[in-house]
């Protein structure tokens, strides 16, 4: 039923010696203590992308876009800011290496789980995340029902080391499926049962392929396209969907509320669920 043993990424020696150095890394900075992964290794990871210059250029026009009554001054300490949340997220990504159910709660905190559960009342739904937090995160919901099954959808990356890497990195429970986002309603089609529910999580930010009819939303000062998959296996599937509203607690900690964008009964016109 799962998809991780399709997920095998061919590597040449080199990159298999990477794999496991970043791998035997990553968990042993998961195992370190919150003061030296907060309080030392996070200034050095931020001031290292400080130093790189990090898609500096891309990220200086896009503030520049959202927020032009700001000055260069503003801009580049929201820059700065930046680099340190990302510094952040980088950590609390590696720090789910070797995590397992044992953890949960860790990491995200669900409000109102079982209000979740009995308002769904075992149907299949979309759960719906952005580049937020450690979106990475949001498929520990996995732990929270362990009877059902959790899509995580994904978008392959380019570095076959990495993409490795983060299959690894996700391999954190038996009821996760990796489903890349090309074959995800394929696998929702041959994969989903009456015998358990199955929630399709979406990282609804993710660069879409354009097409003709790619709807284009105005978001933070321009024209900006969305993904639309949720939005077409909701309405031909009739899944309910939910936003996942994360707040940061602190450091590798969050709280996330699940908000319900569509019943999956309702007529909606096109488009109003991606927007």
């Amino acid at each position: 039923m799962s998809e991780k043993q399709d997920n095998k990424v061919d590597l040449n020696l080199l990159q298999s010696l990477g794999l496991e150095l970043l791998w035997c890394f990553s968990r042993a900075l998961s195992l370190s203590p919150r003061w030296f992964r907060f309080g030392l290794f996070q200034p050095f990871v931020t001031l290292l992308l400080r130093i790189i210059g990090y898609r500096s250029r891309v990220i200086i026009q896009n503030l520049e876009g959202a927020f032009p009554e700001k000055s260069k001054s503003e801009i580049r300490k929201i820059r700065n800011r930046y680099y340190s949340t990302l510094s952040e997220v980088i950590i609390d990504t590696m720090c789910l290496a070797g995590a397992d159910a044992s953890c949960r709660g860790k990491y995200m905190v669900w409000e109102d789980v079982d209000k979740h559960v009995k308002d769904l009342a075992g149907r299949d739904w979309i759960a719906l995340g952005s580049h937020y937090g450690c979106w990475e995160y949001l498929s520990t919901w996995a732990w929270e029902v362990e009877s059902d099954r959790f899509m995580a959808v994904y978008h392959p990356l380019r570095s076959a080391l990495f993409e490795a890497y983060y299959n690894r990195i996700r391999n954190f429970s038996p009821n996760l499926d990796q489903v890349p986002m090309k074959g995800a309603v394929r696998h929702y089609i041959t994969h989903r049962s009456s015998e358990f529910g199955t929630c399709i999580g979406l990282i609804s930010d993710q660069s879409p392929i354009l097409t003709a009819e790619t709807e284009w939303i105005d978001f933070l000062g321009r024209p900006t396209a969305f993904v639309e998959g949720a939005e077409r296996l909701a309405l031909k599937f009739k899944l309910p969907v939910y936003f996942g509203y994360i707040r940061r607690i602190r450091a590798g900690h969050y709280t996330v509320r699940m908000d319900l964008i569509y019943d999956g009964k309702e007529s909606v016109e096109p488009n109003e669920i991606t927007r």
